[in-house]
């Protein structure tokens, strides 16, 4: 097991360091991101002290260990607009996307691991043909539009809050992450159900089953401690992959709630060309997807040994 994350760390690493090559490549050899651009007029103080920081003056290799030692250090330059450091923008917006992720997700675990075991147990039956229908529904709608219809139909009733709403109107977290949460996870969860139904289909056909239930235990005890166990494997991946992409931000979801969170703070900067803040949260962004695939993949080999010989 040990051989195995040492080895997932290193391909981790790999990984990182040319992902951030090719992001610092795409921002710095091809023009000076920290420049005027169109309408965008930027402070000349500030353009400054960001060439300074990602010693702009020096050749491009030194540049790229300029760049890696900001990313370490979390100095990653001043912003256009609010002229404050990059990392003060992340540290507001960054434990609100964690939160509104951790919610997605147990609602994605929730209703797609809850849909797909009962299609798989009630095989063929109205539960499993409904769980079909509905899955497959879902997956064909776009996000944008499951959440621009919450916005115009759910939003402002119960306990949802409305949207948008002003700046001096405060909601308690566990309200203003209701609807963006159900936004992310529903179409998910369509995934999910059926990635658990199939999964557990094929598990329930497999000869330690049968020998369960030939043994006379009950039903119960053979589905939850010796069929869904094997059955969560691909949908550990899933979910794992599913949350990285949460937590690196999903903008359009953010954005569309207007939910303060890394997704729409990278928004608002792509729409006023914010540099720093754009290059921050996403070099950010593809650091935690591969963190978290690599966690995925030490749970998968923890839950199937024989992924450790691979």
């Amino acid at each position: 097991m040990g051989r195995f994350v040492l080895r997932r760390v290193l391909q981790g690493i790999l990984v990182v360091v040319v992902a951030t090559l090719l992001i610092f490549l795409a921002t710095f050899a091809l023009g000076d991101p920290f420049a005027s651009s169109g309408e965008k007029a930027v402070p000349p103080e500030i353009a400054a002290i960001n060439r300074a920081k990602f010693g702009m003056d020096q050749p491009l290799p030194l540049q790229f260990l300029h760049y890696l030692g900001n990313l370490f250090t979390g100095d990653l330059g001043i912003d256009f607009d609010q002229r404050r450091p990059v990392t003060e923008l992340i540290a507001a917006t960054l434990p609100n996307t964690i939160r509104l992720s951790l919610v997605a997700l147990v609602f994605l675990i929730l209703i797609g691991v809850s849909a797909g075991v009962l299609a798989a147990v009630r095989r063929y039956s109205f539960w499993d043909a409904l769980v079909t229908v509905i899955t497959t529904i879902m997956i064909g709608i776009p996000t944008f539009v499951l959440g621009i219809f919450l916005v115009a139909n759910v939003s402002g009733w119960g306990p949802f809050p409305p949207v948008p709403r002003s700046f001096t109107i405060e909601v308690p977290w566990y309200q203003d992450v209701l609807l963006p949460g159900l936004t992310l996870a529903v179409i998910e969860s369509a995934f999910v159900a059926r990635l658990m139904r199939g999964s557990m289909l094929e598990v329930m056909r497999a000869d330690y089953v049968r020998t369960a239930r030939a043994k006379g235990l009950p039903e119960s005890t053979v589905i939850t401690k010796h069929a869904m166990r094997n059955s969560l494997l691909p949908v550990v991946t899933f979910v794992g992959l599913t949350l990285g992409t949460y937590i690196g931000g999903a903008i359009i979801t953010e954005t569309i709630f207007q939910y303060n969170g890394t997704g729409y703070l990278l928004a608002r900067a792509i729409s006023t060309n914010n540099s720093p803040v754009i290059m921050a949260v996403v070099v950010y962004s593809v650091i935690a997807y591969v963190l978290l695939s690599m966690i995925v993949d030490v749970l998968y080999a923890y839950l199937d040994p024989r992924i450790r010989l691979s």
